[in-house]
């Protein structure tokens, strides 16, 4: 109720000063109030009648906040591929002697996953990971779905790659 009586002051003190002093605005100026209490009406719609909903939109919102953007403890996300190679009695060490360049080089035997030319080993630090089938696609974040690509291959193509 405090919401109506507010945007009710608000249109009241607007249609005195648009009474009295027409001339001194330009017409943008209108349409951005209009435009202003279209939007007002809009959350107050929103907020009365779909509270969940809003609750929801500004719940995922704070959450989203609250995250880093990117993370980089790659650990979490690829558990099972660091237990298989890392895997000591039991004990897991994700640190310890594992990149994932050199492991994807010799997956895709020494060769660019695009282009299919030789990557030599000295080379590596060059080279560009990127996804096959992309993630907003539909990719999986895997080591399946990682390519390592040389970088004239990674400079060229902005398509999935095969």
């Amino acid at each position: 109720m405090n919401s109506i009586i507010f945007l009710i002051t608000i249109l009241s003190i607007y249609y005195y000063i648009y009474t009295r002093c027409y001339d001194r605005f330009e017409e943008k100026y209108h349409y951005y109030f209009y435009g202003s209490v279209a939007v007002y009406l809009v959350i107050l719609y929103v907020y009365h009648f779909e509270y969940e909903f809003f609750y929801k939109l500004l719940k995922n919102v704070y959450d989203t906040n609250q995250q880093p953007l990117y993370t980089f403890n790659s650990m979490n996300s690829n558990a099972e591929l660091f237990e298989s190679e890392n895997s000591n009695n039991g004990v897991v060490n994700p640190l310890l002697g594992f990149n994932i360049k050199e492991t994807l080089l010799q997956k895709q035997s020494g060769r660019c996953y695009s282009c299919s030319n030789f990557i030599m080993k000295n080379d590596l630090g060059l080279t560009k990971l990127k996804y096959k089938n992309p993630l907003q696609n539909g990719g999986q974040n895997n080591i399946e779905n990682i390519g390592l690509v040389c970088p004239q291959c990674f400079a060229i193509s902005s398509t999935p790659l095969r």
